[in-house]
């Protein structure tokens, strides 16, 4: 099967975008968790902000990328 050289950077960034849901995901129970000290919590709510707000960058400049490769 042969990929082309865009659908294996689709798979990648999928694979990696996977990850980082799930660890914002995580990130989200520890934060509900009453459990949890505030400064772990403000922690945690800054990592995933600064997380999805780098992938949001990176994924709104994805198509124009592929879109100038075609």
């Amino acid at each position: 099967m042969n990929f082309h050289p865009l659908q294996q950077a689709d798979s990648d960034l999928l694979a990696d975008l996977r990850e980082i849901l799930a660890l914002i995901a995580l990130a989200s129970a520890v934060i509900a968790s009453p459990k949890t000290p505030v400064i772990v919590a403000r922690v945690a709510a800054g990592l995933i902000q600064n997380a999805a707000m780098a992938w949001a960058d990176l994924l709104d400049g994805a198509p124009d990328e592929q879109a100038g490769d075609l």
